[in-house]
């Protein structure tokens, strides 16, 4: 395998955003799962759902695609439903932006701790060298 550079490592807003991009994702996969194997929560919860948005939403796909499978618009109300919460989660990221800068820091400190340490270690194996002459 050729040497690679190393991979740039990605920002703390980078991070927050794939956060909430898969919490929404995973959420809407979940849903939809959840309706479609009769989980006893889920199922009618995502029943809830689907029907508050399907007035809104149905006109719309059909005038896109003529005659709408209903499983086709459930994965539409719960992907619009995923995207608009994600939107709306967006004020989060300063937040978890934060709180992955402070994980930084922290890893940091610990690493450095254990620079230290083996600094430590070695002056003083340096310092019992220098002794024995």
């Amino acid at each position: 395998m050729p040497d690679q550079p190393p991979r740039k490592s990605k920002t703390p807003a980078q991070e927050a955003f794939e956060t909430l991009a898969f919490l929404w994702g995973g959420v809407g996969i979940a849903a939809f799962f959840g309706w479609q194997y009769n989980l006893p929560i889920l199922h009618p919860l995502v029943q809830q759902v689907n029907g508050a948005l399907r007035p809104y939403t149905l006109p719309l796909l059909q005038k896109t695609f003529g005659h709408v499978n209903p499983v086709l618009g459930l994965l539409f109300n719960l992907a619009f439903l995923a995207t608009v919460l994600f939107v709306l989660s967006m004020t989060l990221i300063p937040i978890l932006e934060r709180l992955f800068i402070r994980d930084l820091i922290r890893r940091g400190e610990r690493e450095g701790r254990k620079i230290e340490a083996i600094r430590d270690k070695i002056q003083v194996k340096l310092e019992k060298k220098n002794h024995a002459r």
